[in-house]
């Protein structure tokens, strides 16, 4: 093998050369541009063999027949050359260039990696694979500080939009909810997000829900993670509720997209401080998922149901509790949990499991009858595993898949 490929950059060379006699017949000087040679690539993961120097750049199709994450890696094979790689258009724009190895996610489309000599010249490996990108979803999030008061006093919650994209948006809505019973809303107030001088709307507050909805002016868009209004929450009897502001964005397209959210809870007191702390995570289910905590007395402290992510935030005294997530239709979780005053405990991310129809916790040829029993209906509603409003053999499948398995699920 290391003899072929001797042979073969021998052979480039001599190509090479015999190209460049041939270019100064009649002519002395130096070319002032150089000569871009398209070379051959087929396949993901394969590994080329390349020559650039000062008067020759090499360019390599590419073809995506869906949208890809990829790296193309150039590697000099000896001392003396540096790489700089180019991704361009099927007409020849650049679209990205780096040094060494270039990563890009590109739509479906013709395009071209061309190498070049950052420094140097020499051979060179490339190969151009597929790429697991990590990227961070678009998101609202709902916060208050303090998160706990007592009655008659106030607490400020922020309401914020979470990796704005690029191109950004161009307005916002949303949509508030809280329990009247345990808190007065006032004072709501939108903050430049959208620009200095943006146009706002806002319905409510009255019976425990409110809208606000915000548009960028003369062209401006919110293009930077912030802050995008405020509010006021006054305690008005002990108790606790949640507050969940779900945000729908517009790019300009006059179309409304809507964004997973992520609630928060005030905890209002009489005139004796408790201490508390605050619990989150995230439970995947294809179902509703609600999460109750605890006491050592088996006493349900606390309770909240997450949002349409999975993820969720609940506050209690603090202490040690065990941690209930259940679904219906799915094993639940449960985990030993303790929160600390004024400090957050998280969870670490848990999957239930698809197919405890009768909630027994175990997974068996019952829950199979029941899905039988109710073939092609839509009762029971823990039977539809999918919930795709039909009962039927996709169901079953995802039972099939978890078939013996018990509950519940340990969670820490």
């Amino acid at each position: 093998m290391m003899k072929f490929k001797h042979l073969l950059q021998v052979l480039v060379v001599v190509a090479v050369l015999l190209g460049a006699m041939g270019s100064i017949q009649g002519a002395y000087a130096q070319a002032e541009e150089p000569v871009v040679v398209v070379r051959d690539l087929t396949y993901w993961d394969a590994t080329y063999t390349g020559y650039v120097d000062a008067n020759r750049f090499e360019k390599w199709p590419v073809v995506f027949t869906q949208a890809e994450d990829f790296s193309a890696t150039a590697t000099p094979t000896g001392e003396g050359l540096t790489t700089l790689i180019r991704l361009l258009d099927q007409s020849g724009n650049e679209i990205t260039s780096a040094s060494g190895k270039l990563t890009s996610s590109q739509p479906a489309g013709n395009y071209f990696v061309q190498v070049e000599p950052e420094s140097g010249s020499g051979f060179y490996d490339l190969t151009i694979r597929r790429e697991e990108v990590t990227t961070t979803d678009p998101s609202s999030t709902t916060s208050a500080e303090p998160g706990s008061v007592k009655v008659g006093e106030s607490s400020t919650v922020s309401v914020s939009l979470d990796n704005i994209p690029a191109e950004g948006y161009t307005s916002a809505e949303f949509a508030c909810t809280y329990d009247a019973a345990v808190v007065e809303v006032s004072n709501i107030v939108v903050t430049d997000l959208f620009g200095a001088d943006s146009a706002t709307a806002i319905n409510g507050p009255a019976n425990g829900s409110f809208i606000v909805a915000v548009a960028g002016s003369n062209g401006n868009k919110a293009t930077a993670d912030g802050v995008a209004f405020t509010f006021t929450v006054m305690g008005l009897q002990v108790g606790q509720t949640s507050i969940a502001c779900v945000a729908r964005v517009s790019k300009g397209d006059n179309v409304l997209t809507e964004l997973p959210s992520t609630s928060t809870t005030v905890t209002v007191t009489d005139d004796v401080v408790v201490e508390e702390g605050t619990f989150t995570g995230q439970v995947l289910a294809g179902k509703a998922v609600t999460v109750s905590l605890y006491d050592a007395t088996d006493t349900l402290v606390a309770t909240v149901a997450a949002n349409e992510d999975g993820t969720f935030s609940l506050s209690a005294p603090a202490g040690t509790y065990t941690a209930v997530a259940t679904a219906s239709g799915f094993l639940g979780a449960e985990g030993s949990s303790t929160l600390t005053a004024n400090e957050n405990t998280s969870l670490p991310l848990v999957t239930l499991l698809a197919g405890d129809i009768d909630g027994n916790d175990v997974i068996d040829q019952f829950d199979a009858m029941t899905i039988g029993m109710s073939y092609n209906g839509t009762d029971p509603a823990a039977a539809d595993l999918n919930s795709d409003s039909v009962i039927n053999v996709l169901d079953l499948e995802l039972l099939a898949a978890n078939y013996r398995l018990t509950g519940p699920i340990v969670w820490q």
